[in-house]
């Protein structure tokens, strides 16, 4: 008998922090330096959210409607963690001036830096995407402080990587699953500030635990599924508000 298991993911410095929870009440917390190998572990769990956006906009619709969505609802003070997809065009370019660039020409809008930098792990996500068809059933994108936001009610006070937005985090994680705070320490104690942060860990964690606590039955941003070229939906993907929804 398969025990179903729901998996957070975050990306970190090292590669992939992945948290994985059990319905039995067992936990795992492991980075991959590689997402084939975190899916060739866990590719038959029940749900993987990820921290990474899925379906890419292009020239023709360079702006995502679930980002614009997403972060109307995390307004006022959380807002700018959701910053823009990168359009498909970009994912091949070896240089910030020349995505910029293009993105300027293509879209009339600039690449953030923060885009940018997580590029990489964008197109290693979307490698997968692409060549293996059950992993767009099962990987979905998702966002650390919408579903925060959604478990709590309204989007978290205090910045995620200070104490206060931590204490605030975790105390909230583990009214929800009371492992939660070991889980945090055991991977910082296992894993070096080199390989992994803090905030990854629990950006990993709360993604996990949404996954958990709704056995799957997530909802979605934009609530009519918008594709990418690809075939790729442009989801931001959350709990429900409420749990028995």
């Amino acid at each position: 008998m398969t025990i179903q298991s729901f998996v957070g993911i975050d990306g970190c410095k090292a590669g992939w922090m992945a948290v994985i929870l059990s319905i039995e009440g067992n936990w795992t917390a492991k980075v991959y330096t590689e997402l084939n190998e975190l899916w060739s572990d866990y590719g038959d769990a029940e749900l993987l959210l990820i921290d990474m956006p899925i379906g890419l906009p292009s020239r023709e619709n360079g702006v995502r409607l679930c980002d614009r969505e997403a972060r109307q609802l995390l307004r006022p003070k959380r807002a700018s963690s959701i910053f823009s997809a990168p359009i498909r065009e970009l994912l091949d370019l070896s240089s910030y001036s020349d995505a910029n660039a293009l993105s300027k020409q293509l879209t009339s809008r600039g690449l953030s830096k923060q885009a940018w930098f997580i590029i990489p792990k964008i197109r290693e996500l979307d490698q997968l995407l692409q060549i293996n068809p059950i992993a767009p059933k099962k990987l979905r994108e998702s966002h650390p402080e919408l579903c925060f936001t959604t478990l709590s009610g309204a989007p978290m006070l205090h910045n995620k990587q200070t104490e206060a937005g931590y204490e605030e985090r975790i105390k909230l994680l583990e009214m929800l699953y009371p492992q939660a705070r070991t889980i945090v320490q055991h991977t910082l104690a296992a894993y070096p500030r080199k390989a992994v942060a803090r905030d990854d860990i629990v950006d990993a964690l709360v993604l996990a635990i949404s996954g958990l606590l709704s056995r799957g039955h997530i909802q979605a941003f934009p609530r009519v599924t918008e594709m990418d070229e690809t075939g790729l939906p442009m989801q931001i993907t959350y709990p429900p508000k409420s749990l028995d929804e």
